[in-house]
């Protein structure tokens, strides 16, 4: 458990195991500890290494600074470099996963691979961004204007995965009610630009995952993703909604291990 200063902020991060190196990055309101399981599995292969993105529980805020995907790719990039994990295997995990992608576009050289859940890069297909901001929107909005605004996160979480939202224990929950304001920068963020044609050129190889019982707004996007990547797997996780490595933590660290395990040492 160790912080580290990066780009004008401090992350938090944790690390545990030896080998080729895995760095995990987590989704909205997230924070490093939800990879707990994931590294125990995969630590005695792998150096695992998971962070409190910036504006996350134990990092420091982004005073100010735009949000973006870029700059959380900044953060992740700048992290393997002082880490000294490159080249390094992403582990992401819905915005965790999307960040991961710029990674992959903008510093090749520091990445093996990556594993993508469920990446919502909804440039992809503004039909199925429509139909989520139409569901999202109103739900966080009414919750914000409540006397009770961080309920805006359960809100949130009842829509995109209310499975993962009903397991999870009470001190998690309130740890991510506490990124309420990560979380709308989050929302509120530019939409990242892509196309499948920038896909295509990611020269690294990757694993797209997604869960059986998730939303066509995530899992359609997934298979596109997979589609344009030339060097890329689709594994559909049974059993899983939108947080595939929390419903199902064994076969989600076993797909993570069996492409790892697949690489070249040598990109």
């Amino acid at each position: 458990m160790s912080t580290i200063n990066i780009n004008g902020t401090t992350l938090y991060f944790e690390e545990i195991g030896e080998g080729p190196s895995i760095l995990f990055i987590h989704g909205m309101a997230g924070y490093a500890d939800v990879w707990n399981d994931q590294m125990q599995q995969l630590s005695s292969a792998f150096r695992c290494v998971a962070y409190d993105r910036r504006g996350h529980t134990r990092s420091a805020k982004t005073n100010g600074i735009p949000e973006s995907v870029e700059l959380h790719a900044d953060d992740a990039a700048e992290l393997i470099k002082q880490l000294h994990l490159d080249p390094v295997i992403l582990v992401g995990s819905s915005g965790g996963a999307r960040i991961a992608i710029d990674v992959l576009r903008r510093y090749p050289k520091l990445v093996r691979g990556a594993a993508l859940s469920e990446p919502p890069v909804f440039a992809l297909s503004p039909s199925l961004m429509a139909d989520f901001m139409s569901q999202v929107k109103p739900a966080v909005e009414k919750a914000l204007a409540s006397d009770q605004p961080q309920t805006a996160v359960d809100a949130f979480f009842n829509i995109i995965d209310p499975d993962f939202w009903g397991r999870a224990s009470d001190d998690r929950k309130r740890i991510y009610r506490a990124n309420l304001t990560a979380m709308l920068a989050d929302l509120q963020q530019p939409l990242y630009q892509l196309t499948t044609a920038d896909l295509g050129k990611i020269n690294r190889p990757c694993l797209v995952m997604y869960g059986s019982n998730s939303t066509a707004w995530f899992t359609e996007i997934a298979k596109i993703v997979a589609d344009s990547i030339r060097d890329c797997r689709l594994v559909e996780i049974t059993g899983a909604g939108h947080a595939t490595y929390a419903a199902r933590p064994v076969e989600f660290a076993a797909a993570v291990r069996n492409f790892s395990m697949s690489l070249p040492i040598d990109n």
